[in-house]
Order: structure tokens, then sequence, then C-alpha cells
């Protein structure tokens, strides 16, 4: 009965209500910037980005791009991870971290988009940067998802959008 469970809620088996914390399977997330289509040049960069993004190992694969602003660096990025969405097939998910502006986000902000994207209820969401890190990394467990971190300020402000495992 659509009165037990509010829409788009599956119900848990058996009991006709979706348990607590939990949310409806979503569909891959797809949250990547539009390519860029006359990207030119870098070629052994961006093959260097994608042999890294394809690579297997017992770690994941992390990719930093580095250097001075308007060089290209996001562009670089964007068009390798446009060009290796296939070995991503659950998702690709950007986030925009403002690093080099006055006021850089806030990792707790971040991950809490990031969790209402992929489907947690917001009254669900845990108030700290390190259960919301543990709830993001268990919900892309298992999955191979590619996270776009963009604009980064410092390790510390990726370090919790990293997986906890490899793929």
């Amino acid at each position: 009965d659509e009165a037990d469970h509010p829409e788009g809620a599956a119900p848990a088996a058996g009991t006709g209500r979706t348990p607590a914390g939990t949310a409806p399977e979503l569909p891959p997330l797809r949250q990547l910037p539009p390519d860029v289509r006359d990207f030119t040049g870098r070629d052994a960069e961006r093959r260097a980005i994608e042999e890294r993004l394809r690579a297997t190992s017992a770690v994941p694969p992390i990719v930093h791009v580095t250097g001075p602003p308007g060089i290209g660096k996001t562009a670089l990025a964007l068009h390798a991870a446009h060009r290796v969405e296939d070995a991503f097939p659950d998702g690709q998910i950007h986030v925009q971290l403002a690093g080099a502006s006055m006021v850089p986000r806030k990792v707790a902000a971040v991950l809490g988009e990031v969790l209402r994207a992929l489907g947690v209820r917001p009254g669900d969401i845990p108030d700290t940067v390190e259960a919301r890190a543990a709830a993001y990394r268990s919900r892309l467990a298992g999955r191979r998802v590619l996270v776009f971190a963009d604009d980064a300020a410092d390790a510390a402000q990726v370090r919790p959008l990293l997986p906890g495992e490899p793929g």
C-alpha cells in the first residue's frame, strides 16, 4: 500500500516498510559536467590519466593534477574522465571544492550533498565528517564509481572523499 511507505521507496522484503536509513536503489549518478568538445593537445598527460584510472590494483587509483590557475587542469582531467566512463559503470560523482576561492567548501557539506545524491534522506545523514565519510564509503562499497573532486584546497579536503576499497 502506497500509504505505508514514501513515494519511490521500496518496502523491505516481507514487511511492507522501508528500513530506517535506507533508500530505494538509485540509478548510477552521472554528474560529470559536459566534456570539452574541442580539447586538443596534452595527449601524453591524458593517456597517463586514463591508464591510471583503468589500472586494477589493491588500492583505488588516485590521480592528482596540479599547476597554476588557468592552464587547463580541469579541462584535461574532465576530458580524461569522460574517456574512461565505461570503466566506472556504477557512476561518476562530481564535486566542486572551491579550494582556490576565499571560502573553500567544508567537507561535511560536500559529503552531505553527495550522500543526498546517493539516496540518503536528509534526516539520516550523520552529523560529523567522520560519520558522513563512513556512510559515503558504505554507499560506494562494491561499486566502480569515479569521483571527480575539482579545485581542492589541500589533501585534507579530499581525503574523506577517497573510497575505502579498490574500484
